[in-house]
């Protein structure tokens, strides 16, 4: 039986659109959303308006953020009339909460994001100013298992989000979800945003340049991670795996953040010794 085809503009396979139209698990997304007291949520990417329709009838206050124009208008003569939402057009990789957010307004991110882009915007929220409560994104379940990876399995994609938020696997979505069906399975993940970050503001910079060095080899023991990802003296990474309390054997994806600030701390120490 041929299904029914979604209201509005066709999915373009150019921009690896997949449009979710499992109306059960977008009732499960919606709850899954918690919005705090006098907040709104920010929808990213909201497409034909699926979820968006969940939203508004959850009672929430929406602003969606969208990049394709074609979108916009489907959006605006969908919801016509509908004062709970506001669509806005924007990059969800570029653009500032601030633009879009009233000064003072706690808000919570919701979206079903595109399989290219879901890094990059995953990143560019959890660093903004200001930041949400918390992020309910989809996206594939590799990207989700990683994001939400136990410690001693950790990823860069790992640590840039564990530095912010506390993440949590909420459930799968097989592919007959969509239309049109993806090749992979999919997954909601929720990252809940920490009251102050990990790494603080000023050395940002510093702590993501020094990890992704040092990751460019996760599988090898930290020790030769170590040496080959960070210009120090003879013999100087050991000696920094000791003065960080870290064994040498030990590879990079087993570090959890407060070890990679020691071990960080540590090759200072070392090359300024020199």
């Amino acid at each position: 039986m041929p299904r029914t085809r979604l209201p509005g503009p066709r999915p373009r396979k150019a921009l690896g659109q997949h449009f979710l139209r499992d109306t059960g698990v977008l009732q499960d997304i919606a709850d899954a959303v918690r919005v705090p007291e006098g907040g709104i949520v920010l929808e990213i990417g909201p497409g034909t308006g699926q979820l968006t329709e969940f939203l508004l009838k959850k009672g929430y206050t929406v602003i969606g953020l969208e990049i394709e124009d074609r979108m916009i208008d489907h959006l605006e003569r969908r919801f016509r009339g509908n004062t709970q939402l506001r669509v806005v057009p924007g990059d969800a990789r570029l653009f500032e909460p601030s633009d879009v957010i009233p000064a003072g307004v706690p808000f919570t991110v919701v979206g079903n994001l595109p399989y290219f882009a879901a890094n990059p915007i995953i990143r560019h929220i959890l660093e903004s100013s200001p930041q949400p409560t918390e992020m309910v994104g989809m996206v594939q379940r590799a990207v989700a298992k990683e994001i939400a990876a136990r410690e001693g399995d950790w990823s860069l994609l790992t640590i840039s989000v564990r530095v912010y938020a506390e993440p949590e696997l909420l459930f799968d979505v097989a592919p007959e979800a969509f239309d049109p069906p993806p090749a992979v399975v999919s997954s909601v993940v929720r990252m809940t945003l920490r009251a102050e970050p990990l790494v603080p503001a000023e050395r940002n910079e510093e702590f993501f340049d020094f990890v992704s060095r040092v990751f460019r080899t996760p599988r090898k023991q930290i020790h030769n991670s170590l040496s080959r990802g960070i210009w120090l003296p003879p013999d100087g990474a050991r000696t920094a795996l000791d003065k960080a309390g870290i064994a040498a054997m030990r590879r990079p994806e087993t570090l959890n953040i407060a070890e990679w600030i020691a071990l960080m701390d540590a090759c200072i120490e070392v090359r300024a010794s020199e």
